[in-house]
């Protein structure tokens, strides 16, 4: 595959988590960017948006796209372009990170890569490079949890794993195999590249599917989910049937208005808050199940 899709369009806040949810539900991998700064932060009033897809969006999804969103045809910009250019065109170079034990690094040229404390997550089009505050909030807690002599770890899966960051830092964690599932056929080969790249491919088992539905245990001691509110809702009773007793699941992927909404629903199923991790307005939350 040389080529792919890119669909640029520009989004109000308040529906922008919608939108967004519409356009991966058509097997698109999406990033949006402050359109004022260009930064990942909370709360901007706008966002540029870009949808990656492998084939070309039909006419009729966009048709629906534009009608259900009362989106102006003249803000969006659908084209094609090459692979090796997306890096290029559509995502600006990000600075090492270090959160907890590891660095992640974009290349293992920028740095002396050291297999124990280094985490290779090149850009691409899979989410999740570490910088994002509700990725580094689940990297911040499993670093946590990692020193609690009580919180088993012989069974580990990531929801909505996209570049595969999460998976791979808990096997680096806890030297044990994970489970990645993504709904995003892109998210899955990115995630696979990266297991590789990091020298975890044989730790790492992923696959495509929609949220808890079908995975390969009935159990797991530690859950991380990194997706939008809804779908999380959508979710809540699968996360508390997976989850063994007392068990961890890390939810992120949340705003501070949704915290109570979630906490809320996870306490009717006897999942309660351990610990919650806050960068501006994004929260990470650490359950337990009891």
């Amino acid at each position: 595959m040389k080529f792919i899709w890119v669909l640029k369009l520009k989004l109000d806040n308040e529906l922008r988590e919608s939108i967004e949810e519409f356009i991966i539900s058509h097997n698109a991998t999406i990033t949006s960017l402050d359109s004022e700064n260009k930064s990942n932060i909370l709360q901007p009033k706008s966002y540029d948006t870009s949808a990656f897809f492998i084939k070309k969006p039909s006419n009729i999804f966009i048709k629906k796209l534009l009608l259900d969103f009362k989106i102006k045809p003249k803000t969006i910009i659908l084209k094609k372009i090459k692979i090796k250019d997306i890096y290029k065109n559509n995502i600006t170079p990000l600075n090492p990170i270090t959160i907890g034990r590891f660095t992640f690094l974009e290349s293992k040229n920028l740095t002396n890569f050291n297999i124990y404390k280094n985490v290779i997550i090149p850009p691409g089009l899979g989410f999740g490079t570490g910088h994002h505050a509700s990725t580094k909030g689940i990297l911040y807690l499993l670093n946590k949890i990692y020193f609690k002599k009580n919180i088993k770890n012989n069974n580990l899966i990531d929801i909505g794993c996209g570049s595969g960051i999460l998976g791979i830092t808990m096997a680096k964690l806890w030297k044990k195999k994970v489970e990645l599932i993504d709904i995003d056929k892109q998210a899955i080969n990115t995630s696979v590249s990266n297991a590789k790249l990091n020298f975890l491919d044989s730790f790492i088992n992923v696959k495509i599917e929609n949220g808890l539905n079908k995975t390969n245990k009935l159990n797991y001691d530690i859950i991380v989910i990194n997706i939008l509110a809804k779908p999380i809702l959508t979710n809540i009773k699968s996360i508390s049937k997976k989850l063994d007793k007392n068990g961890r699941v890390i939810i992120s992927g949340l705003i501070q208005d949704q915290k109570f909404m979630i906490l809320n629903k996870l306490r009717l199923m006897g999942l309660i808050l351990e610990m919650e991790y806050k960068i501006e307005n994004w929260v990470s939350l650490l359950i337990k199940k009891n």
